[in-house]
């Protein structure tokens, strides 16, 4: 078996691989004779069928299995033993291929086209962008803050309910004032007294202590949808029911002190409401940063694409992407969207494996990854302080959630894109403009209209 490389032009080479008889034929006389002892053939016991007849039936079929292999496997070593960097994978050579004769010829070649990667040389300092640096004014701060209340009441629990408690009950369904035996149940339901509907009804349950126990019919005093969302679907909708008040919760509005600092940001000291204001904008404008990095990396892309010319051999990746969509993708379909698809994504793949290449700390390594799963499953949980036993738990359910290849590779691409961006931050030239969130919106707006 010999294999020899040639030129095509530029970039694209084409790999010979010949093939004699006796490269192949010994294997498939090996496969013949597997099928033989199993073969089952009318008026032949099992496994004496003839040999001939065997080849026969077979032979074409094993040939071509064998010498799939063996030129797969040719091909694989002949690029690493060569160390060619390619784009994709090759693909066999429409210009040279002959079809094969297994019977009359001796000798069998096989011809494959592949693409090989361009030299890119990237210059950072071409790519000039105008962007948007999204600031936190005092109305939106504001807003954040009222929000905060809202989400960290004080909570206390008093001895009689109020007109705007919740109320932590035990439900039981019930008939002519008593429980039924085999009646609906359920214990812990969360009852807002805002969400009861008239003054009328609050005023039953106004002034009652915690273990007072009486009939409510819920479908009266609140709206469908709230009842069958404290419920659950599966509750009797018009039923009467015995209730119980096992915990009265009191929610009240915190002031804006130094207990409501700390624990809205346990690790820093805070003490007055300035400073407080100034922290909620920094985390707000941190929060803006992240959601507008994923438009700046699109910018960014697009600037270094323009900016680092180098050619593509775009026949051969036409079709190289038609090939590898496995017919969900027609020739014409991708020759009329390579344009404007498919050659900007390739482009940018050549660009960033350079940029990887060239940087070898942006490569995604199995522990950061590992660390950006417990982030998303466990956010606010500092997995260096915890114990043994907490971070076995916690690294059972991050192994049970790497076994989804798909969600591997989804996390993958989003900390390449984390990783990337904050790397071409530092690199390329932008221009940023103060704006705030509502003025960036309806900024992107106005773009996609013009789009």
């Amino acid at each position: 078996m010999n294999t020899t490389q040639s030129n095509k032009g530029e970039q694209l080479i084409s790999i010979q691989i010949n093939v004699v008889k006796d490269d192949y034929e010994p294997q498939v006389k090996k496969e013949l004779n597997k099928l033989q002892k199993k073969a089952n053939v009318p008026g032949f016991r099992p496994g004496m069928v003839p040999f001939g007849m065997i080849k026969k039936m077979y032979g074409t079929q094993a040939t071509i299995e064998v010498l799939n292999s063996l030129v797969s496997e040719t091909l694989n070593n002949y690029i690493l033993e060569n160390n060619l960097d390619l784009i994709g994978y090759p693909l066999s050579d429409p210009d040279h291929q002959q079809p094969l004769d297994f019977d009359n010829q001796d000798s069998l070649d096989f011809f494959f086209e592949a693409a090989l990667r361009p030299d890119i040389n990237i210059d950072y300092s071409k790519v000039n962008i105008d962007f948007t640096h999204v600031i936190a004014d005092d109305a939106a701060i504001d807003k954040t803050i009222n929000e905060i209340v809202e989400r960290n009441p004080n909570v206390t629990h008093p001895e009689t309910v109020g007109e705007d408690d919740i109320l932590e009950l035990k439900v039981r369904e019930a008939e002519d004032g008593k429980e039924l035996e085999d009646g609906f149940q359920k214990e812990y339901v969360m009852l807002s007294m805002k969400d009861i509907r008239t003054k009328t009804n609050k005023k039953r349950f106004i002034g009652k202590e915690a273990g007072s126990e009486f009939i409510v019919n819920f479908a009266n005093i609140l709206t469908a949808e709230k009842a069958a969302q404290m419920l659950g679907n599966d509750a009797p909708a018009d039923s009467d029911y015995n209730i119980i008040i096992d915990d009265i919760r009191r929610e009240e509005k915190p002031e804006l002190n130094e207990e409501l600092f700390k624990k809205i940001f346990p690790n820093q000291e805070i003490k007055d409401l300035d400073a407080f204001r100034a922290a909620v904008k920094e985390e707000m404008e941190k929060q803006y940063t992240s959601e507008t990095d994923r438009i700046l990396l699109t910018k960014m892309i697009d600037g270094l694409i323009d900016n680092t010319p180098f050619n593509l051999p775009d026949e051969f990746l036409k079709r190289w992407i038609t090939e590898n969509n496995q017919g969900r993708l027609s020739a014409e379909d991708v020759e009329k969207n390579y344009e404007t698809n498919y050659k900007k994504g390739l482009q940018w793949q050549l660009i960033e494996d350079r940029i990887v290449k060239d940087n070898m700390d942006l490569a995604i390594k199995d522990e950061e990854v590992n660390a950006f799963i417990r982030s998303q499953i466990f956010p606010g949980l500092d997995y260096n302080t915890m114990d043994d036993d907490m971070k076995g738990r916690i690294d059972k359910i991050v192994e049970s959630y790497l076994k989804n290849e798909e969600q591997v590779n989804n996390v993958k691409n989003q900390l390449a894109d984390i990783k990337i961006t904050q790397f071409l931050k530092t690199k390329v030239k932008i221009n940023y403009t103060d704006k705030t969130y509502d003025e960036f919106v309806k900024q992107l707006e106005e773009e996609n209209k013009k789009s």
